[in-house]
């Protein structure tokens, strides 16, 4: 009798988990994201997490998506055509920060409490709220 090729009830779903928070909402649920050659192949609950205990939305779940999406920002941009035109070209990160620097400087100087964030329920509220107070704005 020939023995029959055993079936893979748990194939193997990537090369490696890295442990983090999804941040789609403001939950923030702990979330394994799985890795295959280094690119995001899915997306689960983390079970061990306090917050979800493995329980994860579609939002969450969906979040794979935004990550591989084609039309994800991957470097900075720099409009070259008529504002609402579409037209960008690729800049370098430190020309993108020169840029930034050269707009904020004149009002750091002068005026920095003329500069005021709103963020909304991001992922980057108490960054932004550090920076402003780094720049000098209360606001």
């Amino acid at each position: 009798m020939t023995e029959q090729p055993r079936l893979k009830l748990s194939p193997k779903v990537s090369d490696e988990i890295r442990k983090t928070t999804c941040y789609m909402c403001a939950c923030r649920c702990g979330i394994n994201v799985h890795l295959t050659d280094g690119r995001v192949s899915y997306i689960e609950g983390n079970r061990d997490h306090p917050v979800n205990k493995g329980v994860l939305c579609a939002k969450g779940s969906a979040g794979i998506m935004q990550h591989t999406s084609p039309a994800r920002l991957r470097a900075p941009l720099r409009r070259v055509g008529p504002r609402g035109s579409g037209e960008f070209e690729e800049i370098s990160w430190e020309e993108a920060l020169e840029t930034a620097r050269g707009w904020l400087a004149p009002l750091r100087e002068t005026a920095p409490e003329k500069l005021a964030f709103f963020t909304g329920r991001d992922q980057s509220q108490s960054f932004t709220g550090w920076w402003a107070q780094a720049f000098g704005t209360p606001n």
